[in-house]
C-alpha cells in the first residue's frame, strides 16, 4: 500500500498556538505544511488527505480559513482532518465549532476522519486586560495529544 500524500493548511497568529500543533502533526504524518495564504486551491487536488488547522476567534475559525473552505472545489474521495486551538475548550462550545467546520468540509466532499481541540494561550480582546487565559498552552501535554491525534489520523489514511 502506498503512503498517503498529506497536506496541512493552517492559520495561526498572535501566539502561534495553532502553528505549534500543526508542526507536530505535520512531522508525524510527513505532511506538507502551508499557511492558508501560501496554498493554491488546485494544489490541493494533488493530495489524498487534507488537514485544516485554525485558531478560534470570537467563536469562528480564522477568516482566511473560512475563505479557503468557501473556495474549495468538490474534493470527493479525499480524506480530511481538523484541529483547532482555542482559549475556551468547553465540550459544547468546541463541539459546535468543530461540527460547523466539519459540515463545511463535508459539503466540499471531504471525508472528515478525526478532529482535535487543544487549549491555546488567549490574550485576544478584553482577555488582554487580565493577562489572558491558558498561558503556557499548548504545553507539552497538549503537544503529546497532538502527536496521538496524528497517530490516529495516520491509522485511517
Amino acid at each position: 500500500m502506498s503512503k498517503a500524500k498529506v497536506i496541512i493548511v493552517y492559520e495561526s497568529y498572535h501566539h502561534f498556538n495553532t502553528e505549534k500543533v500543526a508542526r507536530i502533526i505535520a512531522q508525524r504524518l510527513q505532511a506538507d505544511l502551508y499557511r492558508s495564504s501560501q496554498v493554491k486551491i488546485p494544489t490541493l487536488l494533488e493530495y489524498s488527505a487534507i488537514g485544516i488547522g485554525t485558531g478560534i476567534y470570537w467563536g469562528k475559525p480564522h477568516k482566511k480559513i473560512q475563505l479557503l473552505l468557501n473556495k474549495l472545489p468538490n474534493l470527493t474521495g479525499k480524506k480530511s482532518f481538523l484541529f483547532i486551538t482555542s482559549g475556551i475548550i468547553y465540550k459544547h462550545y468546541t463541539r459546535r465549532i468543530i461540527n460547523k467546520i466539519s459540515h463545511k468540509m463535508a459539503e466540499k466532499g471531504l471525508a472528515v476522519i478525526d478532529f482535535l481541540s487543544i487549549k491555546g494561550w488567549d490574550t485576544f480582546g478584553p482577555l488582554a486586560l487580565l493577562g489572558g487565559i491558558n498561558k503556557g498552552h499548548p504545553d507539552l501535554e497538549d503537544l503529546h495529544q497532538a502527536e496521538l491525534f496524528a497517530n490516529r489520523v495516520l491509522n485511517e489514511l
